[in-house]
C-alpha cells in the first residue's frame, strides 16, 4: 500500500490506482468530461488535472490516467491547477458555447466570457464515444 495526501487527506492506495480513483473515495470532486469508469482512461479533456509533489518539485498531471506509484501530495485546486482549469473550460466555451455540460462546467469555474473566437460544435472532442466502439 502506498500513502498519499490529497488536499491535506491521507488515503493508502494499492500501487497502480490513480489520483482520481483516490480522490473519489477520499469524497473529493475532481472536474471530468472524458472520463468514463468503464473505460480505459484516456486524458483528453484535461479538466481532471492537478499538482503532484514529489521529493521536493511539482508538476501538472492528469488524474483520471496518473497512476500511483509512490508517495505524493496532491493539490486539486491549487492556484496552477484552477488557472490551468479555467483556461480549458474558456477554449471549451469557445468550441461548444451550447452545450449544457461545457456551459455548466465553465460556469462552476466562473468562466463565462470567452476570448477565443466561437465556434458552434456539438463535440468537445471526449473520446467517449470512439472508445465505446
Amino acid at each position: 500500500m502506498i500513502r498519499v495526501t490529497i488536499d491535506e487527506q491521507p488515503i493508502e492506495v494499492e500501487e497502480g490506482t490513480t489520483i482520481l480513483e483516490a480522490a473519489q473515495r477520499l469524497g473529493i470532486t475532481i472536474p471530468t468530461l472524458c472520463h468514463h469508469p468503464a473505460l480505459e482512461p484516456y486524458g483528453a479533456c484535461r479538466l481532471c488535472t492537478v499538482e503532484i509533489t514529489y521529493n521536493g518539485r511539482s508538476q501538472l498531471v492528469t488524474s483520471c490516467n496518473y497512476p500511483i506509484r509512490w508517495e505524493i501530495e496532491v493539490q486539486t485546486a491549487s492556484e496552477k491547477v484552477l488557472k490551468g482549469r479555467k483556461l480549458l473550460a474558456e477554449l471549451l466555451l469557445a468550441r461548444c458555447p451550447n452545450v449544457p455540460k461545457v456551459r455548466e462546467l465553465a460556469a462552476s469555474l466562473g468562466v463565462t466570457e470567452v476570448r477565443f473566437e466561437p465556434h458552434d460544435e456539438l463535440c468537445y472532442l471526449c473520446g467517449l464515444c470512439v472508445r465505446v466502439c
